[in-house]
């Protein structure tokens, strides 16, 4: 059955939107005001209030000073947690950290900063995003922490969430305070891989399988001076024994001949499989240490190996047929 509410609720929603949107623009860095925060009491802070009334009716009526005493002592904690529950969220600045690409249907990394602005603690904080929620978070002793949270991804290409909800309930319990945040940062989101079989003609026969690709370990390359945190496997220990310099060895890979993934050479006829298959043998040839291309209707990436140039054709896979500075494809 349809829903006659729905134009309203609709309206209603867009008017919504468009209110918080003028009070919290989207931006890198935002910080917690009095323009970006909201108080509300909670359902025990409702049953506070009206304990404390019926305390208060209750000591009129019997003109019991004791029972008036406490009536107005509650009253007088509520109005204290208001100040106190406010100050927690308010001077909180979220600060847009960096994202981690996701294969679509999988998890993107979202990294979110919180920083102090005084010497102010912020405490017992959750975030509310995309139906996901993060655990407990305290920004005390500390004036930047990092906190991470994943979100689901259903297209790929670039993915933008929508407004997080952070919010807290300390140090009472009787009211929360909340802010709705836009911050400005997407990831991108990959093709989802899908197995199967290349038909195209890829071996263009351009090299005789014996280029050097930077990643790999099948050859000697040359020594270099030692790094703190490189492997000991790798160090040159008969020249330490004559010179009693730490040098590390370098190897590098072996490459096949040069392939090419071509837009016609996957059995699909729907766009999105094709991209999916196509991103498949990618991630297939990048870890064989092929040198590849990659043809697309709109574009050619030249051949080459490596992780750099994996990520540049899945890059390209992602935004295939989109605006590359917009949102999704």
């Amino acid at each position: 059955m349809m829903d006659v509410f729905a134009p309203i609720k609709d309206k209603y929603q867009a008017a919504w939107r468009r209110w918080v949107q003028r009070r919290s623009p989207i931006a890198k860095r935002v910080e917690l005001n009095q323009r970006r925060v909201f108080i509300f009491p909670t359902r025990y802070g409702f049953f506070f209030l009206l304990t404390s009334f019926l305390l208060f009716v209750g000591g009129v009526n019997y003109e019991n000073s004791l029972i008036l005493n406490l009536s107005f002592f509650l009253i007088s904690l509520f109005l204290v947690a208001i100040l106190h529950t406010f100050k927690n969220l308010a001077g909180l600045v979220l600060v847009a950290e960096g994202t981690k690409p996701a294969f679509k249907g999988q998890d993107a990394l979202f990294q979110i900063g919180m920083e102090r602005t005084s010497k102010r603690n912020h405490e017992s904080l959750t975030i509310s995003w995309e139906g996901r929620q993060s655990e407990l978070v305290d920004v005390v002793d500390v004036t930047h922490q990092n906190i991470e949270i994943s979100l689901c991804t259903y297209k790929r290409g670039w993915f933008q969430p929508q407004r997080l909800k952070i919010q807290s309930t300390f140090p009472l319990g009787l009211l929360r305070t909340w802010s709705w945040v836009q911050l400005d940062f997407t990831a991108l989101v990959y093709p989802m891989p899908v197995q199967c079989e290349y038909i195209g003609t890829d071996n263009q026969g351009a090299t005789d399988g014996k280029k050097k690709v930077p990643t790999g370990q099948d050859d000697f390359d040359y020594l270099r001076q030692y790094q703190l945190g490189e492997s000991l496997k790798n160090i040159a220990w008969k020249k330490y024994a004559n010179s009693q310099k730490l040098l590390s060895k370098v190897f590098h890979g072996i490459a096949s001949d040069t392939f090419w993934l071509r837009w016609g050479g996957v059995p699909a006829s729907d766009v999105e499989l094709r991209l999916s298959m196509l991103c498949y043998w990618v991630i297939t040839y990048s870890k064989e240490n092929r040198e590849f291309g990659l043809s697309l209707p709109t574009m050619d990436i030249p051949p080459a190996a490596g992780k750099d140039h994996e990520m540049a054709c899945l890059r390209a896979l992602a935004l295939y047929g989109s605006d590359k500075t917009g949102v999704d494809a």
